[in-house]
């Protein structure tokens, strides 16, 4: 190549390589951010899309008088302008703004009392948005997710006037703080990313949009979560406006209308979830609307603090459509600030026709509206509340209808300005819709969002299957009882719902809790009868369990064994393709045709029995693996045991692969004729007779009273004989060789040198040997002696599978093609302690085994990992039910919220005690040492009775923080004749834990 050639080449990459910076550049400029899920508590019962959707076109009203519950109404009403009265009719207000599910964010119901209602009301209400993105919250947790919302009111903070001293909590100080709005947002979700609460008034949720879109533009977040929020319960504050002369008198939002006097108070919250566009892409969100461009301004110096400035309001919006790239003929319609006050008003739609006048006509109008006419003004949740409503019309190609216009203003020029405002809904006709929504605060920030109807979304070709694991959950039985209630409902109404769909959505988009239900549904039939029968069943909470996988022996083969998972699982297909890569030359013959083949005649040979075991045992359990299921244990009979080291990680799948060849040829290749025979009585029982042979040996304690011996033909054929005469019939196993009999030494040299230089590493995962029957040191597996032993020696199945049970509750999974030891497990321990899967069958030729076994590990309380589950799979999400929360009424003792709270405080409560003679009873001792935690919790998080504080409940779950900590520890320590570290409270954190650990504490000299 010349050197002029190689210097254009050079000044080509480097062009592409600045077109490409470029354009990076540009995106994260300009990149459309997503809507991907709305939550809302709007007036007018409003709390989903498809609710306020309905609201709204048919021109619904949601104002109305002040509820009574918010303070005395008639004591602050005044038919003028008096101070400290309230001049206004009404406005629109949300039911139940005092009741919360404190239990489900882990709040105790003395921090909930604390917490400024709007504090709780962005918690629940960014869960529903979550939920309606069907994104699983708990995902996100250490993500750089932001979380940004406007909040202004400051009632909860004027409750505390009313406080008595005694009454007064620490928890109030970030209780009442705005602060906290965004803050504990975070906290709960687990969430990195910037975490901003401001308050620019009537602006703030809309100025909240702008940063969200700035942090997702410039990499501070992957996610972002914002609005704003409001609540109205405190006389003070509505008494405040009213002297300002800033409310309406009949309490309704007449904008543009020549009788607008003011503006109604509402109260409500909106968030929303966004993301960059091509994140939202690749994730296979659902887009709603794409925010295109956004922009912040001031008002500046004007007729006042309070006053707009419409000059600043035009370089706002034009600020706004230059972010978003677009021209003012781009924009069809205009969520209006719109308050209904008689000076707001004109300038806003003077403004708009600054803007707007050389790109629309009378005869192509730009569509003006409020949404304020439907539910007033939710001041600091004002803009959000203009996205969504926006945000549904670009859905739904339709503009609702703007209200409360009897006559149109005399201070706006209809006739000059090409605006029109739709009195009805309407088609939404546009070649691409696009929006703006304005929202200016009173203290002179203002906002502008520009919104795009969402891309048409790219339709794959969809899984062909029907059916699918469906999976639901909540953290109560109630809690989960309505939630089998609302898929009930859904599939009454949503008869083309398409099954695979609801399931994949149900597990990827939804989190998980401890009461569930799951299983594997073929079709709507199947669905509604799962779903009944639940509802009929009492739900209890799953505890947390240990899993033991059981890799099964040689014997369990069949062919066919794998087709059915190889077909259906990508992740057991590339495992199995990995074995039979690296078995297949040690071999012979192809090991994957020996597992897939539905004939497979040379299955049965040990020196292809074992590979072929081994591979689908090794895939199955790579399968579960990639579900997320974790073992903490692993036991293998036999071939098994070589499988469970390798899952462990003890060699590596090369170094397996030669032992494997090595030891299924070198076992297969003995040439002293010998058997096995399978006797059901217990060793003790034989022994006498295994002695009497030196060629004959105990192979396998598989249960009490199942053993198996091998060795050498003629003597089993003695032995036989004689357990006949002790009236115990021993079985012929169909077997080629006597394996684990002393016939196995022929080969024992030759197997240790064809694996002398395997290289053995610390196991990950804990192994039980089925050699000792014990949990096995890494220093014993890791000798090459050990696998020699090992076709040798006896296998202990049963010591091995009760030094499991010591450890704990298991799920004990079956890695295998059959049930074999899940047949032989259940009779060595105590059955019914723990659950029992089984991974394939042969009669399953589709592998349906699988994923029934994986939904009846989610029931027993394993944490599944669904994105995985599902990979491979296309389907569609689809909106489900969202989260039934359990709200009870929590509020501060005032004198003007009595009536929904205790009417005093409570007394001071007296330090708990414990009756000695109950701690000296050893039978009485625990159950009493539970009552006293579960006494001193209750009267410290305000539980009102101590039978709440579940005596399982995780204390993290019931809200406890390290004060309460600290109070227990002082009041178990003041209590108790025994000591209780300040580390025991976190070490051991539920009752029963804690009063376990406190009783193996106490010595009887110190209770005597």
């Amino acid at each position: 190549m010349s050197t002029e050639t190689a210097e254009l080449a050079a000044a080509r990459a480097t062009i592409r390589e600045q077109d490409e910076l470029i354009g990076r550049l540009l995106r994260a400029k300009h990149e459309p951010i997503a809507i991907v899920g709305l939550g809302l508590r709007f007036p007018g019962d409003n709390d989903t899309p498809a609710a306020l959707a309905e609201f709204l076109d048919i021109g619904g009203v949601g104002t109305g008088p002040f509820p009574a519950d918010r303070w005395d109404v008639s004591a602050f009403a005044a038919d003028a302008a008096e101070k400290g009265r309230i001049n206004s009719a009404g406005g629109g207000f949300l039911t139940g703004i005092d009741e919360f599910d404190g239990p489900f964010f882990t709040i105790s119901p003395k921090e909930a009392r604390c917490l400024d209602p709007q504090q709780r009301l962005v918690m629940e209400t960014t869960w529903a948005a979550l939920e309606h993105a069907n994104i699983d919250p708990t995902r996100l947790r250490h993500g750089t997710g932001g979380v940004y919302f406007g909040a202004s009111s400051m009632d909860y903070a004027l409750e505390l006037g009313a406080l008595a001293d005694e009454d007064l909590d620490g928890y109030l100080a970030a209780g009442i703080l705005h602060a906290g709005v965004s803050g504990r947002m975070s906290y709960f979700l687990g969430l990195r990313g910037p975490s901003i609460t401001l308050d620019t008034a009537c602006s703030a949720s809309l100025v909240a949009l702008h940063l969200a879109v700035q942090g997702l533009r410039g990499g501070e977040c992957e996610i972002a979560l914002c609005g704003g929020v409001n609540a109205i319960h405190h006389p003070l504050s509505t008494a405040l406006l009213s002297d300002m002369q800033a409310l309406a008198a009949d309490g309704r939002c007449k904008t543009f209308d020549e009788s607008a006097d003011g503006y109604a108070r509402s109260e409500g919250c909106g968030v929303l979830v966004l993301k960059r566009l091509s994140d939202a892409e690749r994730d296979g969100d659902t887009v709603l609307a794409l925010i295109r461009g956004s922009a912040v301004r001031q008002d500046g110096e004007s007729a006042g603090l309070t006053a707009p400035n419409g000059t600043a309001q035009v370089a706002l919006m034009r600020a706004a459509l230059a972010s978003a790239a677009l021209t003012p003929a781009d924009i069809s319609y205009v969520e209006a600030h719109g308050t209904g006050t008689p000076l707001g008003d004109p300038i806003e739609m003077a403004a708009l026709d600054e803007v707007f006048r050389d790109s629309h006509t009378a005869d192509d109008p730009l569509l003006v509206a409020s949404l304020k006419t439907n539910i007033g003004h939710m001041e600091a949740a004002a803009g959000v509340g203009g996205v969504v409503k926006t945000v549904l019309q670009l859905q739904r190609a339709t503009v609702y209808p703007h209200l409360n216009v009897d006559t149109p203003s005399g201070r706006i020029p209809w006739d000059t300005y090409p605006v029109r405002v739709p009195d009805k809904s309407e088609p939404w006709q546009a070649p691409v819709r696009r929006a703006m929504v304005n929202s200016f605060g009173f203290t002179g920030t203002i906002a502008s969002v520009v919104l795009e109807q969402a891309p048409a979304p790219n339709r794959p070709t969809v899984s062909a299957e029907t059916g699918g694991v469906f999976t639901v959950s909540a953290k109560s039985a109630p809690a989960l009882a309505d939630q089998l209630r609302g898929y009930q409902r859904l599939l009454a109404d949503s008869p083309d719902l398409a099954v695979a769909d609801l399931c994949y959505t149900a597990n990827v988009g939804r989190a998980h809790f401890r009461h569930r239900v799951a299983g594997l549904v073929r079709d709507r039939d199947d669905l509604a009868a799962l779903l009944a029968r639940s509802l009929e069943t009492e739900s209890t909470a799953t505890a947390a369990r240990k899993v033991a996988f059981l890799f099964t022996g040689q014997g369990a083969q069949y062919a066919g064994m794998g087709a059915g998972a190889y077909r259906r699982y990508p992740a057991f297909a590339e495992a199995l393709d990995e074995c039979d890569r690296l078995l297949t030359p040690l071999v012979g013959r192809s090991v994957k045709d020996l597992v897939l083949d539905p004939a497979a005649p040379d299955l049965d040979e040990t020196r292809y029995t074992q590979p072929a075991l081994f591979a689908v045992e090794y895939a199955t359990a790579r399968l579960w693996l990639s579900w997320g299921i974790r073992p903490t244990v692993l036991i293998g009979h036999s071939i098994g045991e070589v499988v469970a080291a390798t899952v462990a990680g003890l060699f590596s799948l090369a170094d397996a692969a030669r032992l494997v060849a090595a030891r299924g040829r070198l076992m297969g290749s003995v040439r002293a004729p010998g058997g096995m025979i399978s006797v059901p009585a217990a060793l003790d029982d034989v022994a006498d007779l295994v002695d009497a042979y030196p060629d004959v040996a105990v192979a396998a304690v598989n249960a009490p009273g199942q053993t198996v011996l091998s060795g050498g033909d003629a003597s089993l054929t003695e032995i036989t004989a004689a357990l006949a005469d002790r009236d115990i019939a021993a079985k012929r196993l169909t077997v080629s060789h006597a394996f684990h009999s002393p016939l196995m030494a022929e080969v024992v040299d030759e197997f240790r040198a064809a694996i002398a230089d395997i290289e053995f590493r610390q196991p990950e995962v804990t192994l039980v040997s089925t050699v000792t029957g014990q949990v096995a040191r890494w220093r014993e597996l890791a000798d090459v002696d050990y696998w020699v032993r090992q076709i040798v020696a006896p296998v202990d199945f049963l010591g091995a599978a009760r030094a499991a049970q010591k450890r704990g509750k298991h799920v004990f999974i079956e890695v295998g093609p059959g049930s074999t030891l899940t047949s032989l497990a259940k009779r060595c321990v105590t059955a019914a302690d723990h659950t029992w899967l089984t991974s394939l069958r042969r009669s399953d030729v589709d592998a349906e085994s699988l994923p029934a076994a994986l939904a009846k590990a989610y029931t027993a309380g394993l944490a599944v990992s669904w994105p995985d589950f599902h990979a491979g799979a296309v389907h569609r999400k689809v909106d489900l039910p969202t989260y039934p929360f359990e709200r009870k009424k929590y509020w501060l003792a005032t004198e003007t919220q009595a009536e929904r709270t205790p009417a005093a405080s409570a007394p001071k409560a007296e330090p708990v005690r414990l009756d000695p003679e109950a701690l000296a009873d050893p039978a009485r001792r625990r159950p009493a040492v539970e009552d006293l935690i579960q006494r001193v919790l209750a009267a410290a998080m305000d539980f009102a009775h101590p039978g709440e504080v579940g005596i399982d409940a995780d204390f993290g779950e019931l809200g406890m923080d390290s004060l309460v900590a600290t109070e227990l520890r002082n009041a178990l320590t003041a209590a108790l004749p025994v000591p209780c570290p300040a580390s025991a409270v976190f070490d051991h954190p539920s009752v029963r834990r804690l009063a376990g650990f406190l009783e193996d504490q106490f010595v009887s000299e110190r209770i005597g």
